[in-house]
């Protein structure tokens, strides 16, 4: 049988003020909805169950506290003979449209007219995610349907109002999230998308969504960051990779010279050398323009010197390519495919299949952490700044637009610095 509870959600100890939620717990799992409150601990009486002094005008918040409970109560009534039957999800997709119901009959009760319908975020999601998908900006459209996936499936329910994500409930979306084990940078991706949809809705004319209902920025809701783990390896590491003894043609072999001759070409994307054409090869050096910065004015383009080691992989690869051909096979049986977003989902897929021969390559060599595509920019990053190379020519070299970008591949070196310093100084 389906439960209630109202309670205040202490589980941030850092903060000063708390959400008052409504826990629904059902056949042994549970959620919490948002009531719009914001509480110290001093202005609620867990005895009560009621908001107290001195938060400022008590008797009207517990009364819109009261309605939003007792119309919850009315949902358990109503389907009490189906309730076992019905999943938790289920169930707060049916509360959710009850409260929105009554949302709308209280705004016709008081004479409020309905101008326009408000806009939900599957809706409003949708018109976003086609947009980008027109664009054959399939990466960005697949972000954004994971965010509001994210979003709705925490909700309960389709019927999501843009405005009714506001800081209470990003707090409380957040504390679930990291309560159920995840990292707080996977949500800071969801988020970052869900605040681009809140930022176009509301220059949308046809929303009725405004800066006055924004829950980012400055006084509002930050999203949270950590530092990621390193993913650079040392040089021995690279050197065992090299000397790896696979048989020439077979999978890994392939995926190993994937791997370096990124390493080569300062840390190349994988992307990009899945499309690199035989066009780019010329005089000694690779052209190319970055795949993931080709939109807008800032069209980031390399220029790099190819190594003896690129050298020596580039011409296994480049025998019998006519100038339009790509030179590795990882997209050359679907690259003439009119169908931009199978050619997108292909890809994908090499992508992972690709870091998955590169976690068996890093077992084959010892390796305590995954190798993965980012393992070769980070190690392109250290090495380089082991050697003497400056920050701003690092991130040069790497195609960085934002200072910020290259200093997260510098912490670590920075770090070990100064523990070699400290080392140093302590004897």
């Amino acid at each position: 049988m389906a439960k209630l509870k109202l309670l205040i959600d202490t589980r941030n100890k850092e903060a000063h003020r708390f959400p008052l939620v409504i826990r629904v717990s059902h056949r042994g799992k549970w959620k919490y909805l948002q009531t719009g409150y914001k509480l110290a601990l001093n202005e609620w009486n867990d005895k009560t169950k009621q908001i107290r002094k001195p938060y400022p005008n008590v008797v009207r918040a517990n009364t819109k506290v009261l309605k939003k409970i007792t119309a919850i109560s009315e949902v358990l009534s109503e389907h009490s003979t189906v309730i076992k039957s019905l999943t938790l999800n289920d169930l707060l997709e049916l509360i959710n449209k009850k409260l929105e119901n009554e949302e709308k009959k209280q705004l016709q009760v008081v004479g409020t007219p309905l101008q326009f319908s408000k806009t939900t975020l599957k809706e409003y999601g949708e018109k976003v995610i086609k947009r980008y998908k027109k664009a054959k900006r399939f990466g960005m459209a697949r972000s954004f349907e994971d965010a509001i996936g994210m979003v709705l499936k925490y909700y309960g329910g389709n019927n999501l109002l843009i405005s009714d994500i506001n800081e209470i409930f990003l707090e409380d979306l957040e504390a679930n999230y990291i309560g159920e084990g995840n990292k707080l940078n996977g949500l800071g991706v969801r988020l970052r998308a869900i605040r681009r949809i809140y930022n176009l809705a509301i220059k949308d004319k046809d929303t009725e969504l405004t800066m006055e209902s924004y829950p980012f920025g400055h006084g509002g809701y930050s999203i949270k960051t950590e530092r990621t783990k390193k993913r650079a390896v040392k040089f021995d590491a690279i050197q065992k990779i090299r000397s790896l003894n696979y048989k020439n043609g077979s999978s890994l072999w392939h995926h190993r010279n994937y791997f370096l001759f990124m390493l080569n070409m300062r840390g190349m994307n994988f992307i990009d050398l899945a499309f690199l054409r035989r066009s780019a090869v010329s005089k000694g050096r690779v052209k190319y323009k970055r795949t993931k910065t080709k939109r807008g004015q800032s069209v980031k383009e390399f220029d790099i010197k190819i190594t003896k080691e690129a050298r020596f992989i580039l011409a296994y690869y480049m025998k019998g390519k006519a100038k339009d051909d790509l030179i590795f096979p990882i997209m050359e049986d679907v690259i003439k495919n009119d169908d931009d977003l199978r050619t997108y989902e292909v890809y994908q897929s090499r992508l992972c299949n690709h870091n998955r021969r590169l976690i068996t390559i890093g077992k084959d060599i010892g390796l305590q952490e995954h190798l993965t595509t980012y393992v070769a920019r980070h190690t392109f990053a250290s090495l380089s700044l082991h050697n003497g190379v400056s920050k701003a020519q690092v991130g040069d070299m790497m195609g960085h637009t934002s200072y910020y970008t290259t200093e997260t591949y510098c912490a670590d070196f920075e770090n070990e610095v100064l523990d070699e310093s400290a080392k140093l100084a302590l004897g």
